[in-house]
């Protein structure tokens, strides 16, 4: 009896060790696959993250508004020499300046054709670098033809910029760019008025793409009658100046300031400025280069709805290793800081 006893107890004992086995095996096997699971879930995590900053960086783009600027404090490189990086950021930040002139920049190949030369991711990232600063951007195409001088005669290069103006137009809705010139000075980029005039006239018609300030800017003070520009809403003369007889530039910018002024009051334009304010270093010192910066200042404060100084580079019109010229810029920039 006690021997049946033990081998009953003994197959017992031998159950329960291996159903305890199995019991565990089960267990283990199962944790296994919430295990695996946080595994996966740390695989994607990291691209997870990639797609919120992607997302993140879209919504910013998306949520970015133009700016109401009634007057511009802008700054211009000739050749898109901009980096935007922290550094050049703080010291554009420090001439109080509230925007940046950005050229999409095209030549007139031999044949007649355009050549893109600065890439539009370029342009783009740009735009977008400078809207993430703070700045309000200015957009202009820039076409220059064999040798860098335009003066193009063919009536086809009319639709050819138009083409070019209108992609840019779509660009500028787009990143919400603030000021939208079709293109730089036509009256210098096209050989005879007529032409001028078919481009000021085809050109309004970006009005229907692009919601921002359309502008219209020539060279010195445009052709003598500039009629027929409705749809524009500022009007923009560029001033290069390269010799030291600043009584001369006193009367050529008060004649300036007049003619602009009177056309924005007879087209109820919003605004007139002086998009390019320039002084070649070939011809000019530093302080010359000052000088002629100060007496456009002096001379015009208060008459006219901004200025864009020239450039903001290592070209031929270079100020930014002027510091006579930039002190000057930031402390006029600075009395308007306040209302824009």
């Amino acid at each position: 009896m006690n021997k049946k006893i033990l081998i009953v107890v003994g197959i017992l004992v031998l159950s329960l060790i291996i159903g305890t086995y199995f019991i565990q095996k089960k267990e283990s096997l199962e944790n296994k696959i919430p295990f695996q699971s946080e595994i996966q879930e740390k695989k994607e995590t990291p691209s997870q993250y990639q797609s919120q900053d992607v997302t993140q960086e879209n919504k910013e783009i998306l949520q970015y508004q133009r700016q109401n600027i009634t007057f511009l404090r802008f700054v211009s490189s000739e050749d898109c020499m901009y980096s935007l990086d922290a550094q050049e950021i703080e010291e554009l930040k420090s001439l109080n300046i509230n925007g940046i002139r950005i050229c999409p920049l095209y030549s007139v190949r031999q044949d007649g054709s355009l050549r893109e030369d600065v890439p539009e991711s370029r342009i783009i990232a740009l735009i977008r670098k400078a809207h993430q600063a703070g700045f309000a951007v200015f957009l202009e195409p820039n076409a220059a033809g064999p040798g860098g001088i335009p003066n193009l005669n063919d009536p086809e290069y009319i639709d050819e910029l138009y083409d070019v103006a209108l992609h840019w137009a779509k660009i500028a809705e787009e990143e919400k760019v603030e000021f939208y010139s079709p293109l730089n000075e036509p009256d210098a980029t096209f050989a005879s008025l007529d032409l001028v005039n078919q481009w000021i006239k085809k050109s309004q018609d970006l009005r229907q793409v692009f919601s921002g300030n359309l502008v219209l800017k020539f060279a010195d003070v445009g052709p003598e009658k500039i009629e027929g520009i409705d749809e524009y809403d500022y009007l923009a003369f560029d001033i290069i100046w390269g010799d030291a007889q600043y009584q001369e530039l006193r009367d050529h910018l008060k004649m300036a300031v007049e003619k602009g002024n009177n056309l924005k009051r007879q087209y109820n334009l919003k605004g007139f400025f002086f998009g390019e304010l320039g002084a070649e270093r070939s011809r000019v010192n530093k302080s010359v280069q000052a000088e002629i910066f100060r007496t456009v200042l002096e001379e015009t404060w208060g008459k006219v709805d901004g200025y864009c100084f020239l450039g903001w580079s290592n070209l031929e019109f270079k100020f930014r290793d002027n510091d006579e010229a930039k002190e000057l810029i930031k402390e006029w920039y600075a009395t308007a800081t306040k209302n824009n």
